[in-house]
């Protein structure tokens, strides 16, 4: 993804302002101030899906993990489910695929963040 220089100077700004903040209480506080409710729950859910092909879980399995099937067979997809957390998401192939380009990216963001975390947890 390419941004001009005013746009790349406008993220570095928002990166500067986002490496200010010293914990998770304020890291949510930013986000939800900054990213309407669905546009962090995309975030987290790419989130998800990164862990889960980390995994080596497959795009079915994955499905299946993010939007289970309600007793009649059918993906939980009301705007009441919506709001019962990671279950009750929709995963569409698209995003699963696109993740998957950006984890297999052995220099990308995905990358250098699972790398770092795993080396905080051993």
């Amino acid at each position: 993804m390419d941004f001009d220089s005013e746009e790349r100077q406008a993220l570095d700004s928002m990166y500067d302002a986002i490496l200010t903040l010293k914990d998770r209480d304020e890291l949510h506080l930013f986000f939800k101030d900054l990213c309407s409710r669905n546009e962090l729950c995309s975030m987290f859910h790419r989130w998800q899906i990164l862990e889960l092909i980390d995994e080596g879980k497959s795009y079915e399995e994955i499905i299946r993990t993010l939007a289970p099937e309600d007793a009649s067979g059918k993906t939980e997809d009301s705007p009441a489910s919506s709001r019962k957390g990671r279950n009750a998401t929709k995963v569409s192939s698209t995003t699963i695929s696109r993740v998957k380009a950006c984890y297999n990216n052995p220099e990308g963001g995905y990358r250098t963040a699972l790398r770092r975390l795993k080396g905080d947890k051993e």
